[in-house]
């Protein structure tokens, strides 16, 4: 009976200190990956491009059609897309419309946080572009 009640005691223990434990993971997956947001605004299509983040590097998944770059021309803004990111890794959007109205701007979070941002507005007769750089080191 003793036995039987220190295991009891044990296995309460554990669970109650697993229930309480922080791996650091924000969004609860549990997979060591960094969730990432890419982020475009403005107010006419844009380009957008994301260098490296399809490959294995980034993702750990081979992509089967051997493009490691995001590039998209023409996209509707406001535009955004999440990735799993392995840890360590530098992160770099650019953006931009031939014909905006207003602005053009990006943004990187990551795990929810925002790390870098950029807004230009328009002159007339140009071109805008954005940039932003950040990591998923924190």
């Amino acid at each position: 009976m003793r036995t039987h009640k220190a295991a009891a005691c044990l296995v309460i223990t554990g669970a109650l200190l697993a229930g309480c434990s922080d791996d650091g993971d924000k969004d609860g997956a549990g997979d060591g990956m960094v969730t990432v947001e890419f982020k475009v605004t403005g107010d006419s299509p844009a380009s957008v491009y994301i260098p490296g983040i399809n490959s294995d590097v980034y993702t750990g998944k081979k992509n089967s059609n051997g493009d490691t770059d995001l590039d998209l021309d023409e996209v509707k803004t406001p535009w955004s897309k999440k990735f799993k990111v392995k840890p360590g890794r530098s992160l770099s959007l650019q953006t931009g419309s031939v014909d905006p109205k207003k602005e053009i701007g990006c943004q990187i979070f990551v795990n929810g946080k925002l790390m870098d941002e950029e807004t230009k507005k328009n002159k007339p007769g140009s071109t805008l572009t954005a940039s932003c750089t950040s990591s998923t080191s924190g």
